[in-house]
């Protein structure tokens, strides 16, 4: 194996995993939020709506994209039919060609890995000690178009890993006092709800996902063979795996996001804002006794009182469930 083949299969490989984490977000917040099953609710409008009416604006960028006549569009629209809620929908007449179709059907997951790229480089700036990755981003895939046949099969994992890790210590660098902080996770959510491809999603774009699956399955045969042919798609595989892999990288934020906003859910109302209140305050504290000198901002990093904080709202939650008036009935 060379360094390009390992390449290749991380510009692939990372593609299909962010997709298929959206599609797991959405089935684990039909088990573990309640709010995914009520449809129409207040708190459904916050957390689900806005991922919906991505998904479908997605499909109508699509159709415009491939000059498709819409015949209906409406981004959230609940509306019950027999056993089953649409959420929102999109209604167009189908193109025969299988390209067109794809490009509609996948378009969620195209807007939404870009929107996650976006986003993720964004919300590094607003961190005054590490501002922005994009040189970064630049500089990795350069070293990666230059790694084509290094022996090491691993070099292009420990640089992406590594690039992976920078991120997430700069975004934690934000702290949890900050609302950038919070908005930027629920936005990651958001995206990662509008990347799952629902079942018409994927059958509509099947040809054209098995053409994309082949062209990649005979791509690797080429470079695990001759590594020197990627020069003729140059920078191509290289620039998906390092975008995929900081859309990974925000996923991961959005995945925490919702891990916390479904712990809170299995708390009854109002003291569901007690460990929100609690991770706050412990941001707060840490900060002033580090910006006063009496902890040591090198032993007491941003990026550890985040995780302190984190912490102390997952360890409040788990107390609070302890206590069964605190709890919602199951």
């Amino acid at each position: 194996m060379n360094a390009y083949f390992m390449i290749v299969i991380l510009g692939v490989g990372l593609f299909f995993l962010v997709w298929a984490l959206g599609w797991l977000l959405e089935k684990l917040s039909h088990t573990l939020l309640r709010t995914t099953q009520e449809p129409g609710t207040r708190s459904w409008f916050m957390l689900v709506g806005p991922g919906v009416a991505l998904h479908e604006t997605s499909h109508f960028l699509g159709c415009k994209v491939t000059r498709t006549e819409v015949v209906e569009f409406k981004p959230i629209n609940i509306e019950v039919q027999g056993d089953q809620v649409i959420l929102g929908y999109v209604k167009y007449h189908k193109p025969t060609s299988s390209l067109k179709n794809a490009i509609i059907n996948l378009a969620p997951v195209m807007v939404s890995l870009l929107l996650l790229i976006v986003f993720a480089l964004g919300a590094t700036y607003f961190v005054p000690i590490s501002p922005g990755l994009g040189g970064d981003a630049l500089e990795l895939i350069s070293n990666l178009i230059g790694a084509k046949a290094n022996p090491d099969s691993f070099y292009p994992f420990a640089l992406i890993g590594g690039f992976v890790y920078q991120f997430l210590y700069t975004f934690s660098e934000l702290t949890v006092i900050n609302p950038v902080f919070w908005i930027v996770a629920f936005l990651a959510m958001t995206i990662m709800f509008s990347n799952a491809p629902s079942g018409a999603d994927i059958r509509n774009a099947s040809t054209g996902l098995k053409a994309i699956i082949l062209f990649n399955l005979i791509w690797l045969a080429i470079a695990y063979l001759l590594p020197d042919a990627g020069w003729l798609l140059f920078g191509l595989y290289e620039t998906l795996a390092v975008f995929f892999s900081l859309s990974l990288a925000f996923a991961a934020v959005g995945y925490g996001f919702f891990i916390l906003i479904a712990a809170m859910s299995k708390l009854r109302s109002p003291w569901q804002v007690i460990p929100f209140v609690a991770s706050l305050a412990t941001g707060g504290i840490l900060l002033y006794l580090t910006s006063t000198g009496i902890l040591s901002l090198a032993a007491f990093t941003l990026a550890l009182q985040t995780i302190i904080s984190l912490g102390v709202f997952i360890g409040v939650t788990l107390l609070m469930l302890l206590i069964r008036p605190l709890g919602r009935s199951q």
